[in-house]
């Protein structure tokens, strides 16, 4: 299987080293960005990676194209898609808030998938929403599955969820790590190292979450079991329910779908 990436900055990267590690169809990975400088230290990983100096030659050699550009330069792309395209390859396109039949339409090609990954992906530990359009067969859908499995977890969803899905685990990430800050500096104000604090919350983080994941029960059933009447965790709930955290992430996390809906709309638009 032929590979391409147009625009390979932080996402379109970590799809190309992913592809590279872990891809057993790979047979060739096309990249081309309009830096191209920045594509020798992953050109240098294999003899796979082949690097072109324009969208015609992605084209003309991939089955399987994957668009990672900014919104504001995706229509100068599909522009140059349209006018040189000399093949039909399967678009996946990272691109936030350019709906597919935007896609179709500015570019004449039809096999779409629009996706969400995050930042986890680096490690193979993320998670990518998926909305694919109705031309694409049962051989393509799987064959994007296999592309997309490199990165992690694969949730489909409807296109109108994925900013939905920006908000929860495109920016998700950002919200956990301001969390984990919060949680280890708390830590060094109690008196503890900076790497003790960090062990210990990472550690409680993971482990919590895999709980969840295991046993698959609703995280309020798990909180009650570690909460005693009148004991330290009971007294910390307290306090975060008097100051509002709940409100205050469910908040943040709408706030960030609202603004994934206006850009949405502007880019429509």
């Amino acid at each position: 299987m032929n590979i391409g990436i147009i625009g390979v900055g932080n996402i379109g990267g970590i799809f190309a080293n992913r592809l590279i590690e872990k891809c057993e169809a790979l047979e060739s990975l096309y990249l081309m960005d309009r830096f191209p400088e920045k594509l020798a230290h992953i050109s240098s990983q294999s003899d796979r990676v082949v690097v072109v100096s324009n969208a015609k030659d992605v084209l003309k050699n991939c089955s399987y194209v994957i668009l990672s550009v900014k919104p504001q330069d995706s229509m100068e792309l599909f522009a140059s898609i349209k006018n040189g395209i000399e093949n039909s390859p399967v678009i996946i396109s990272t691109i936030t808030g350019i709906q597919i039949n935007r896609i179709a339409k500015e570019t004449g090609l039809r096999k779409i998938a629009r996706i969400m990954p995050n930042v986890p992906s680096a490690i193979g530990k993320g998670v990518t929403g998926f909305s694919p359009s109705a031309a694409l067969s049962m051989l393509e859908l799987g064959d994007i599955r296999r592309i997309l499995q490199t990165m992690g977890d694969i949730v489909e969803v409807r296109e109108k969820d994925l900013a939905a899905v920006t908000a929860l685990s495109g920016s998700g990430p950002a919200f956990v790590f301001v969390i984990v800050e919060s949680l280890i500096d708390v830590g060094l104000k109690m008196g503890l190292s900076y790497d003790v604090s960090r062990e210990l919350i990472l550690g409680t983080l993971g482990g919590s979450v895999e709980l969840l994941r295991v046993r698959g029960s609703h995280p309020g059933e798990f909180r009650h079991l570690v909460t005693s009447p009148g004991g330290t965790t009971i007294e910390g709930i307290y306090s975060l329910e008097r100051e509002g955290l709940r409100g205050t992430i469910m908040k943040a996390l709408f706030d960030t779908y609202l603004r994934a809906k206006e850009i949405n709309a502007e880019l429509d638009g």
